[in-house]
Parts: structure tokens; sequence; C-alpha cells
């Protein structure tokens, strides 16, 4: 498994046989499905330690700007237990994270953190649907996902880029910027949602409620 990138003065030339292999999350069990998986691990494993590491700014960028492989890591986390969950909230928690130190660039690198917020915002729904997880290391990690998004609120721009390959490397997805997410209102509806939900349909909500205070984000009944 590998992921070449090459960057050159004149943008970003990307070839990633990575993206190509990433195939969707279904549930059937069956030996093709469980090898389709195990493949799926390993791409969002690397893609995760591209997201945490916060030095090297071509890595970022790489990943901020590949909308189609980001969205297709993260999508079906409710699929199946641990094994398909547990990788894609792991590189949810990285891209929020991430957040912060892009942010320290300056003016350039606020573009990147507009594209990792918006995967954040497009998987904030599945995120707390995991609060409900019947495993509890998903409960757990979701919930930590959670605290590092509101965390991305807190934070300020600040510093300057660390070059022009910023500017060089634009996101191809800025639905929404930064400024304008209001994570905390986020969270709190979407919360307040799936215990609606929940409720309409028999199941408990203990450990949304748990969650919430966690949070300190009050679920609206």
């Amino acid at each position: 498994m590998q992921c070449c990138v090459s960057i050159t003065n004149k943008g970003c030339n990307r070839r990633c046989p990575s993206e190509r292999e990433l195939q969707p999350w279904i549930a059937k069990d069956d030996d093709l499905v469980q090898k389709m998986w195990r493949i799926n691990q390993r791409i969002i494993k690397l893609i995760v330690e591209l997201m945490r590491n916060h030095n090297t700014p071509e890595s970022l960028v790489i990943m901020a700007s590949a909308l189609d492989l980001l969205l297709r890591a993260t999508d079906g986390m409710l699929v199946d237990g641990e094994a398909c969950t547990l990788p894609q909230l792991e590189l949810l928690e990285a891209t929020a994270r991430a957040v912060q130190p892009v942010l320290e660039w300056g003016e350039s690198g606020k573009a990147v953190a507009d594209g990792l917020s918006n995967l954040l915002k497009c998987r904030l729904p599945a995120t707390v649907r995991c609060l409900s997880h019947s495993s509890a290391h998903v409960r757990a990690l979701s919930t930590s996902v959670l605290r590092a998004i509101l965390h991305v609120g807190l934070v300020n721009p600040s510093g300057q880029p660390p070059s022009n390959l910023i500017a060089a490397c634009r996101p191809a997805y800025q639905y929404l910027n930064i400024d304008v997410i209001d994570w905390e209102a986020d969270v709190s509806k979407c919360l307040t949602w799936e215990a609606h939900s929940r409720i309409a349909t028999g199941m408990p909500i203990q450990y949304l409620n748990i969650a919430a205070k966690e949070l300190g984000c009050p679920i609206s009944i």
C-alpha cells in the first residue's frame, strides 16, 4: 500500500493508488467483504498517519484537498461493528485535531481548514449516532471525536503560512467557511435529533445523555 505524492512549484500532482483501492463499506459476511474491509483499514491507517503529521504541511494540504477520498473513507460508519467504525472515527479525530495546526499557518491555511471542517460537518450526524453503539470503544472514541470538533470552534487563526505551497494546493471543496460554523450548536442539534429519533422508535438514550453531559451540549427533549 502506498500513496505517492509529487509537489512542484506549479501545484500538486497526486498519484494515489490507495484512492483506487478504497472499496465501499458494505455489510455482508463473506470472505470477499472481509478482505475489502482489511484493505480499507490499511488505507485509513495510512491517511490517519498523514493527518497526524502536523509538521509536514504537504501531507495535510493533500489530504484536505482529497474530498472524494476522505468522504469515501468515512462512508458507512455504522455498517458493522468495531472493524468498520473505529478506523473511520480515528480518521475524523485526526481531522479535527489537524484544524488548529493548519490555522496557525495564517490566512493561507484557512482554506485548508475549511476543507477539513466540511468533512467533519458532513460526518457529524453519523458520529453522534455512534454514541449509542453497542461497543464501549466506539462510544468512547465518538465522544473524543466530538470533543475535538468542539475544540475546533475555540481556535483562532494566527501565525504565518509556512510556505507558498498552500496557495498552490487549495482544497477542492469549500462548502462552508469555518468562521460560520457554530460547532456547539450543531453538535447540540444532532444530539437532540438523535434523541428524538431513538425515543420515537422505543430505543434508549442513556448513552446520548451521558455523552451530552460530558460534552456540555444539552439535549432538548
